[in-house]
């Protein structure tokens, strides 16, 4: 969740309520933007890059509904992170909210406190904050890696990546735009972290 809605200005959208879809070169964008944080610092730890950023991160008692947010104030970068969540979700939680930090700063700035709703499927924002967190969390040999196991499920592959099924999803969509034939068993809508998602870190796929 951003503390604001709208478009973020250095990418290009094309604006489906059904699946927003992000252009080739709005994606080619975020790859690289992720794959210059992860050379500069060595590091895909979302918490560890949220410390060089200068990005604070605090836990708060949040409603049951809302597990983190990202704002901007007095030039200082914030993520909000519910304590009531589980520590695998977390990290999860933090890299989606780091997304927002790198690629959405400017509107935040704008707009401090024009609040959306938790995770808003019809946001373009949400769906770039998943494409960034996919593809900072999930290293694209480690992933191919597995897939090439022919005896692990997609499930199970995400259970194994310690990440839900529906990032893993997002991850797909990068791994397609670099030309790279895959196709996921469910299609993920942007709000997907709003959900009850605790049961995707099981290994019983």
């Amino acid at each position: 969740m951003i503390s604001v809605g709208g478009l973020a200005p250095a990418l290009i959208f094309v604006r489906n309520f059904e699946r927003n879809y992000i252009d080739m070169s709005g994606m080619n964008y975020i790859t690289d933007v992720v794959e210059k944080l992860v050379n500069k610092y060595d590091t895909r730890d979302p918490f560890e890059l949220c410390k060089a950023l200068g990005v604070t991160i605090r836990y708060k008692d949040l409603d049951k509904y809302m597990k983190a947010y990202f704002f901007y104030q007095s030039r200082i970068k914030s993520i909000i992170i519910n304590n009531n969540v589980a520590d695998v979700l977390r990290r999860i939680l933090c890299a989606h909210e780091l997304g927002h930090a790198v690629l959405h700063c400017e509107l935040a700035m704008m707009n401090s406190f024009q609040e959306i709703e938790l995770f808003d499927a019809t946001q373009p924002a949400e769906y770039e904050a998943n494409l960034f967190a996919a593809e900072l969390l999930i290293p694209d040999d480690e992933l191919l890696e597995l897939l090439n196991d022919d005896s692990k499920s997609f499930f199970g592959v995400a259970s194994e990546l310690y990440v839900p099924a529906e990032l893993l999803d997002f991850k797909f969509r990068v791994l397609k735009n670099k030309g790279y034939r895959l196709e996921a068993p469910l299609l993920s809508q942007s709000n997907f972290l709003k959900n009850d998602i605790g049961g995707c870190f099981d290994n019983d796929y």
